[in-house]
């Protein structure tokens, strides 16, 4: 039994590096932008801080121990929604950045290069995704240690990793979609109770 009910501190670790993408695009994809060094530099802090959005779900393997260990009814609905704000939380933050991402491609690029651009993201998070939960890996790594992520980037492709990867690609792709509509309407719907 946990002092702050089902909260783990790695949750509270984990919300806050998936809130890190989020203020970094608020502040990187803003109008008008200013390309210099920093913003080059926040540009490469902010892909490589990413992934930590939606790492989120897969935090799902701690999840089923909880429920596994949990006393009574309550204690599950509990353990159920404080999972359920922590998925919600980094999925929102992911949907944020790409959204923030998406208008500045379409201002800078050609609108054929929007997608795949955004698609390849996508795969490069999931890629980390998998780095991070099943080889331990952080987003600082990269950085500090180059060379050992390298090696471990060049041996993901193998073909268990690879039907992971495919699944991990469709689930937070399909988690975000979802995220992404239900934010899309709620906003609509603050619209039209804003102009009334």
């Amino acid at each position: 039994m946990h002092a702050f009910g089902p909260v783990h501190p790695f949750m509270v670790w984990n919300l806050y590096l998936a809130a890190i993408p989020a203020l970094l695009a608020l502040a990187l994809f803003r109008r008008p932008q200013r390309f210099g060094v920093s913003w080059g530099l926040g540009f490469v802090a902010w892909v490589l801080f990413l992934p930590n959005a939606p790492y989120v779900l897969t935090d799902v393997v701690h999840m089923v121990g909880d429920l596994h260990a949990s006393p009574s009814a309550r204690r599950t609905a509990e353990v159920l929604v404080t999972y359920a704000i922590l998925f919600a939380g980094g999925l929102c933050s992911y949907v944020l950045s790409l959204k923030l991402f998406r208008r500045f491609l379409d201002r800078v690029v050609q609108p054929r290069v929007v997608l795949p651009a955004l698609l390849a993201l996508h795969g490069l998070c999931v890629v980390a995704i998998y780095l991070g939960r099943f080889m331990r890996f952080n987003s600082w790594d990269a950085v500090l240690e180059p060379g050992t992520v390298l090696e471990s980037v060049l041996h993901v492709p193998r073909p268990t990793t690879v039907v992971v990867l495919s699944v991990m690609f469709l689930v937070v792709g399909a988690g975000a979609f979802v995220t992404k509509t239900a934010f899309d309407k709620a906003i609509a719907q603050l619209r039209r109770l804003i102009v009334r």
